[in-house]
């Protein structure tokens, strides 16, 4: 599409993934930070917010208009490897970026760092393969054109967190997921998003003694 018609498909869910989370308390992960913005608004709940990104870029930048927010941690490095807290999370996050790591590691991880009774969600790209998902793609290419006139009339439209991002196309397909999630996770939530997402959504069990 023209620029002028771009939009932030990813902050396009930002509001539905605050709306699976708890409204106050806890410690939470957000994965692939990029510039913070979630970050930032998982830290309006939080007692504290880990944000991680392999970017030295993304990590520069969402430190530079952060500063007012004392309790994020920024932390540039690959989540497989990082040193995150040993008792996990309340909540982790994930948005546009486990496609960016090995699909069985990066669920096995994600799903370890949720502590019991917290809550894992992610907005995910997966790779088209199906008839369903090419009419899908038709569909998203309507939605996007008439979102992004929508959005430009009314003076919102650009895509202004994009500037640096790391760009990967995914190579898992939606059923692929499915599976390996499904394995990993009992009673996970995976359903078909519009603009080229998938949501996954997996409340850990809490602790039996």
């Amino acid at each position: 599409m023209p620029r002028a018609l771009q939009w932030d498909h990813n902050a396009y869910y930002h509001d539905w993934l605050l709306d699976q989370i708890p409204r106050q308390g806890g410690r939470m992960l957000d994965v692939g930070c990029g510039h913070g913005v979630l970050a930032r608004r998982l830290a309006e709940r939080a007692e504290h917010v880990d944000a991680i990104d392999a970017s030295p870029v993304m990590i520069d930048q969402a430190k530079n208009v952060s500063a007012s927010r004392g309790n994020i941690r920024w932390i540039l490095g690959d989540v497989l490897q990082a040193d995150l807290h040993p008792d996990g999370y309340d909540v982790v996050t994930a948005v546009s970026s486990l496609h960016h790591l090995p699909l069985r590691d990066g669920l096995t991880r994600l799903a370890g760092l949720v502590r019991p009774n917290g809550v894992l969600v992610v907005i995910g790209h997966y790779r088209a393969a199906k008839a369903t998902d090419k009419a899908m793609e038709i569909a998203n290419l309507a939605g996007n054109a008439a979102m992004g006139a929508y959005l430009a009339a009314r003076g919102k439209a650009g895509k202004p967190h994009d500037d640096g991002m790391p760009i990967k196309d995914p190579k898992d397909t939606l059923a692929e997921i499915q599976q390996v999630a499904g394995e990993l996770m009992p009673g996970v939530r995976i359903q078909r998003r519009m603009y080229w997402r998938y949501s996954l959504l997996w409340r850990r069990p809490g602790a039996t003694y």
